[in-house]
């Protein structure tokens, strides 16, 4: 094992300092925190369950936050990019749903952030071109956890960055409750969004048999407009989306010591058009969004999962077990029709020349109007069907001398993925080439298609773990953990079509056994008081690759590639001062990543493998204080500082140089936000008025692709991202026993930073972006009881 840093090594030494002037209290239970409800205490001192038992946050030696659903409706959380914000050391990436947790992340291979519905993974792969995980909309949770650091021990492949776990609630058996909430809004520039949504739950028979259903659409108007390469508009907001949930859930108790609850939670989520814009055509400055493709780039994604838990609970043990199935169907895809024409431009400029009369096929507002009508739709349809079961043993007392969990996990998750280029018109290759398209590329087309690309996937994972707290006295605490794991994974794929050359065929296996430790102690100097050390492990799951066609030459690339691994090393403390109106939870860490699966971008036929490729290190800190000065009043903060960069010279398989030693992984160094909220009595009501602030540095950089001497990456469009900032307000009032109406404006100041630039082919003028949804205006009531 490599020794952890000097700087680590010190700041480890400092925090055990701290606890000499730590006063010694009696230790309270999870219970008494939650009883011991002062108004004068700052935060809430909520109960997770991110060591697979129930816990107080403040008690958890992870670096965490967590969201309950009221906090979220106080500060407007309705989608994970809400909920960054108000998470140190997390980034959210809307163009491929990718969640960045201390600077791990990666869009090819399987997933560097577990994403969970309770005790269910359901990130995917990246089999093919623009997949993309699913997430849940938040509307009845529990609570939203988000585990910053490697989960690998307990949550298992995929956990290398952190998890993310959105836990539903439970049916009651002895008391009802019930939550509704209801928004209209209107975006400047932009249409109106809306929703509505009701949970009610409650005994069928007291103590004995329970339910919990609830229904949730929403309605997120568009604002940026459909126009041709002039500018003019003949579809106005049109990147509108529509989310709809649905999830019941019965509880059936037929002793004091066992329940049985099996569930079902549905979401089908639709895209009009993606939110992107043209920049040659739009001022965002000045409220003008436009998109000049023929195509609409959206999306549809549905998703239903069946669940069984079953607990045993006698007070000494506990056994759990969790049965789920994830069926989800989502088609996607790229903008086809400026990709080719992008690519059939750098083909028709090589052959005819740049002064050709055609050339360029696309400008840098859109397509050139001297060519004939073109539309090619590039669909992309991603399936996922994954079996889970996880059989858990557990103690029930986590305050006990010794607390322990073992437990067995198993999944087998089968996916497609199917890449289509549909050419629906004849015309382009007659009248710029004077040849027909399948002349030109010496292959015919399949079907409609110029390019296919199919794959069918298997990955069969079985695990065995245990994570084991032993206090050493009544103050100081070891943990050792481990997860012995053994992956399977098959494919079989073909490609066709003109652009591909050649049909091709071709199946793969690769198997792997990684095993993912975890140690720490933790120092409870006293009931306010927390100070914890911890080194763990996590890894994703190697894979083997589809052949890359002839078309790109004769080239040697991997058939398969291999697990990539991260290990972590992190301090931190988690601290009540000033009779408990201060809180402050703290972590340093650093984190190696070896063996990086990356996808390699073969220039000549846009084309792409994956790879290990390189490693890289991780390093920052976390920072989240709240502080009730007087009462009434309650100040957060949050504060996130991350530097990461490769740590190797990586080169591809044709002799590109990729990555250079040092080059960033674009994280931004900084993130942080503050908030204010004060609590006042309006009349016989209670009412509250809030304002939140979140902040982004400008990204760090070079990246790969901002490094000139990378002749396989550099792409000069690519720059760093601008430093952002990000103001909301809400202000609310109690309208009768559980009911509240507020107002608020989100993105006060019309922020519309430039997020992320993308063309598809480099020397191509045709560029998008992506920004903040601009200043939205609208009222919420919610009921809770």
């Amino acid at each position: 094992m490599r020794r952890a840093p000097k700087w680590l090594l010190l700041a480890t030494a400092a925090y055990a300092g701290l606890s000499g002037v730590a006063q010694a209290e009696e230790s309270v239970s999870a219970e008494q925190y939650e009883a011991d409800d002062s108004e004068n205490y700052a935060g809430d001192d909520i109960i997770v369950t991110a060591t697979r038992q129930s816990t107080t946050i403040s008690r958890v030696p992870i670096s965490i936050s967590a969201f309950d659903q009221s906090a979220m409706d106080t500060k407007g959380v309705k989608s994970i990019a809400d909920a960054v914000r108000f998470t140190p050391g997390v980034s959210y990436n809307n163009r491929d749903n990718t969640i960045t947790i201390r600077g791990i992340s990666s869009g090819a291979g399987s997933g560097t952030t577990g994403i969970y519905i309770d005790d269910t993974p359901i990130q995917m792969r990246a089999l093919g071109f623009d997949a993309h995980d699913t997430l849940p909309a938040i509307f009845d949770l529990e609570r939203v956890e988000v585990l910053r650091g490697p989960q690998g021990t307990l949550f298992g492949a995929g956990s290398e960055g952190g998890t993310v776990r959105y836990i539903t609630p439970k049916p009651g058996l002895q008391d009802y409750s019930a939550y509704g909430r209801a928004e209209i809004s209107t975006t400047e520039h932009g249409a109106l969004n809306y929703e509505a949504g009701a949970a009610i739950g409650g005994p069928i028979v007291y103590d004995k048999l329970g339910f919990r259903i609830s229904a949730y659409h929403r309605r997120d108007g568009g604002w940026i407009d459909k126009s041709d390469a002039d500018g003019v508009i003949y579809d106005k907001d049109a990147n509108h989306g529509d989310v709809t949930v649905l999830h019941g859930a019965l509880s059936f108790k037929p002793t004091s010591e066992l329940t049985v609850t099996p569930a079902i939670h549905f979401q089908k989520r639709s895209k009009n058009t993606f939110d992107e814009y043209v920049e040659g055509l739009s001022d965002p400055n000045d409220g003008v969004f436009l998109n000049s493709s023929p195509e609409y780039r959206g999306s549809r994604d549905k998703f239903y999962m069946p669940s069984l838990n079953v607990e045993y609970d006698n007070g000494d043990f506990a056994v759990v077990s969790n049965t789920s199935y994830y069926h989800r169907n989502n088609t996607t895809g790229y903008d086809g029709t400026m990709y080719n024409l992008s690519y059939y431009s750098l083909l028709y400029g090589i052959v005819f020349g740049e002064d050709a009369p055609y050339y360029p096929f696309v400008t840098e507002t859109g397509v050139n109007p001297d060519l004939p009508y073109y539309y090619s739709p590039a669909v992309v349809t991603n399936t996922q069907r994954n079996f889970t079961q996880e059989l858990r043993l557990q103690s029930s007392d986590p305050d006990a001398r010794l607390s322990w969990v073992v437990g067995l996990f198993y999944q087998r998750s089968k996916q497609k993925s199917i890449e289509e280029l549909v050419e629906t018109t004849d015309d382009l290759f007659p009248t710029t080439f004077g040849i027909t398209l399948e002349q030109f590329f010496e292959y015919e087309l399949y079907g409609d298609d110029s390019y296919i690309n199919q794959t069918k996937a298997t990955d069969t994972q079985i695990a065995g773990f245990a994570n084991l707290t032993y206090a050493l006295t009544d103050k100081l605490k070891v943990t050792l953990g481990g997860r012995y794991a053994k992956t399977k994974y098959s494919f079989d794929n073909f490609a066709d079509g003109s652009q591909n050359g050649l049909r091709t065929t071709a199946s793969g296996k690769s198997t792997d056994k990684p095993f993912t430790p975890k140690a720490g102690l933790s120092y409870q100097a006293d009931d306010n008081n927390l100070f914890y050390a911890t080194w763990s492990k996590g890894f994703r799951a190697g894979a083997a690759n589809a052949p890359v066609p002839p078309i790109c030459g004769n080239l040697d690339t991997p058939d398969s590639y291999g697990s990539d691994k991260v290990e972590s090393w992190e301090v931190g403390s988690k601290n009540k001062l000033f009779d408990r109106r201060l809180q402050i939870a703290a972590s340093a860490y650093v984190i190696d990543w070896k063996d990086i699966q990356q996808s390699v971008y073969i220039q000549s036929c846009g084309i792409q493998y994956t790879d290990n490729l390189g490693s890289a290190r991780s390093k920052g800190f976390d920072l989240q204080l709240s502080l009730k000065p007087v009462s009434g009043l309650s100040l957060e903060a949050a504060l996130g500082y991350n530097s990461s960069e490769y740590t190797a010279t990586v080169l591809s398989a044709e002799g590109a140089q990729l990555v250079e030693d040092g080059d960033k992984l674009g994280t931004s160094p900084w993130t942080g936000s503050v908030g204010a909220q004060y609590d006042f009595s309006l009349g016989a009501s209670n009412a509250f008025a809030r304002i939140d602030y979140q902040f982004t540095a400008r990204s760090s950089g070079p990246t790969s692709a901002q490094n000139p001497d990378n002749d396989g990456t550099y792409d000069p469009i690519f720059v760093q991202t601008p430093a952002t900032n990000f103001v909301s307000l809400r202000a609310g009032t109690d309208l009768m026993d559980g009911a509240n109406l507020s107002v608020f404006v989100d993105n006060l100041f019309d922020s519309s930073p430039r997020l992320n630039r993308l063309h598809y082919l480099p020397g191509t003028d045709y560029i998008t972006n992506r920004t903040f949804r601009p200043r939205t205006i609208g009222l919420t009531l919610t009921y809770r009881r």
